[in-house]
């Protein structure tokens, strides 16, 4: 998605998290800006959107704004963990030689066919 699309989805989350109208204005601010953005290709993350508004001078002065915020931050990451319990964290997906007796007991096998 791109940025207009991730800051819509922005909005519609804070929307349902019942945000601060000055949090809704602060990203439909950012939304006017990025109007240009709407048919770019350009892949933008949530949570790099999410983090860009928290580091606004809006943010950073009004703790409703601020908080909010962080909510949907903290959610996005609940989210995320949640998404990471399905899969294990690891899987040994490394090639492991197989031992010379294996191609000891294949060269044999050969031989008797023969």
């Amino acid at each position: 998605m791109n940025a207009y699309e991730q800051l819509g989805a922005i909005r519609y989350q804070l929307e349902l998290n019942g945000a601060n109208e000055d949090t809704i204005a602060l990203v439909d601010k950012f939304l006017k800006r990025a109007e240009s953005e709407r048919d770019s290709q350009t892949s933008v993350p949530l949570v790099m959107m999410v983090r860009h508004l928290l580091r606004q001078k809006e943010a950073l002065d009004g703790d409703a704004i601020y908080n909010d915020l962080q909510e949907l931050m903290d959610n996005n990451e609940a989210r995320k963990t949640q998404d990471d319990d399905v899969r294990p964290a690891y899987e040994d997906s490394s090639r492991q030689p197989r031992p010379k007796s294996y191609y000891k007991a294949l060269k044999e096998r050969e031989r008797e066919r023969k």
